[in-house]
């Protein structure tokens, strides 16, 4: 059963009562058919995990009981947000399920040169609407402790101000000086990582300049050309692995509160 999110309770200590409404009290009635007395794992978005036994359950609303809280170790301490040109059709939508699996926290969709997915003005806040439900279904599936965010399409001129003083990282495949690893491996333990990939033709070269004029470190993923859907997820989880945050969990968790204990 995949985990759900809830606000954080007023009383959140066990024996308190939750209440979730909207399309995952639906999911739970009409398409996973939960019964009262079952048990699910929700999380509050702050680092909290919640066992929650159910007991009352209808389309409009499921009702539960809290029976633990722990601690909710499923979110990574290195926030990654990739900035994604905007790609064309299930390439996108590929992008945004696997990326949010893989513990990336934060999507900017953004025009560039060679962009060729371009939706006009008015369609940004339908695109948006729709690519949120899939990272929220994605973040459900695989168990997140939060929702990743994905942000507004901004365009090429919207972007370079954004990186002014943070750790950013911009893969080229024309790049022959430094790799992933070296730039990895020469910066201490960051809070964050904010990862800049092109489109289905890559970036101009005037375009790589302007970033790294802005501070960012361009990258090179490889002797191998990927494609832009595949670079994305697979630099983000080698930073994750880089910093250790694709490691086991510890066999038990530490557990905050535990009814009857």
């Amino acid at each position: 059963m995949p985990k759900f999110f809830i606000n954080p309770p007023t009383a959140s200590g066990e024996g308190s009562s939750i209440v979730i409404n909207g399309e995952d009290a639906n999911h739970l009635a009409r398409v996973l058919r939960a019964k009262p007395g079952e048990e699910i794992t929700a999380t509050d978005g702050q680092g909290r995990l919640y066992k929650i036994v159910l007991t009352a359950v209808t389309p409009e609303a499921v009702h539960g009981e809290i029976l633990a809280v722990t601690v909710d170790h499923s979110e990574p301490e290195v926030k990654i947000t990739l900035y994604q040109s905007i790609l064309k059709g299930e390439k996108m939508d590929w992008v945004l399920q696997k990326g949010t699996e893989l513990g990336i926290s934060t999507f900017v969709p953004f025009l560039s040169s060679r962009t060729v997915a371009r939706p006009a003005p008015p369609q940004y806040g339908k695109k948006q609407e729709r690519w949120q439900k899939i990272v929220t279904a994605a973040a459900k599936q695989s168990g997140r402790g939060l929702i990743p965010a994905v942000q507004s399409i901004i365009t090429w001129e919207e972007l370079p101000p954004l990186l002014t003083g943070r750790f950013a990282l911009v893969a080229w495949e024309a790049e022959t000086i430094c790799s992933l690893r070296q730039a990895l491996t020469g910066q201490p333990q960051p809070s964050a990582v904010n990862l800049i990939i092109g489109p289905e033709g890559g970036f101009a070269p005037e375009e790589v300049a302007t970033l790294v004029q802005q501070g960012a470190q361009s990258v090179s993923l490889g002797p191998r050309i990927l494609r832009a859907e595949t670079a994305g997820p697979l630099t983000a989880a080698l930073i994750l692995y880089h910093y250790e945050a694709l490691d086991a969990l510890e066999p038990s968790l530490s557990t905050l509160s535990r009814k009857g204990r």
